[in-house]
């Protein structure tokens, strides 16, 4: 039997974390500008229906992130910090704010189409899609400063 080779693994788990990365961060980017200005009933449902058809990317980078975060937690090179606390933190925030808008939002912003309570909605997704924005955002800083050291 071989030996395992861990530079190997740990290897592959870098090159999955940066594919996550960018499909996870494009996937967001992506979604927010196009909800963007919907502002006829038209381009509300066409974005719409564009955001929630690419939100798989978004989902699959996510993916990849975490479980190669996982695998590269495990180097026992690492040191932890209160930079790489946060960066777990803001990784927990984008779970909960994925989850409401594709789980909550994402379906109220096609049953309300039309009515009065829509504009709410598309507010409410707004801020979630801002806050999602932020945290890919400052996740991305942090891993740039830790890989910068």
């Amino acid at each position: 039997m071989g030996s395992i080779d861990f530079y190997a693994i740990f290897h592959a788990a870098n090159v999955l974390h940066v594919l996550g990365t960018i499909l996870g961060f494009g996937g967001a980017i992506a979604a927010a500008i196009i909800m963007l200005r919907v502002n006829t009933h038209e381009r509300r449902l066409r974005r719409g229906t564009i955001a929630r058809r690419i939100a798989w990317i978004t989902w699959v980078g996510y993916g990849l992130l975490v479980l190669s975060g996982i695998v590269l937690t495990l180097n026992f090179e690492f040191q932890y910090s209160w930079l790489f606390g946060l960066k777990h933190l803001l990784t927990a925030v984008l779970l909960v704010d994925a989850l409401f808008i594709h789980f909550r939002y994402f379906p109220r912003y096609f049953r309300q189409l039309g009515s009065p309570d829509w504009n709410k909605t598309y507010r409410t997704m707004r801020n979630i899609g801002t806050l999602s924005v932020t945290c890919w955002v400052v996740i991305l800083i942090i891993s740039l400063h830790s890989m910068a050291k």
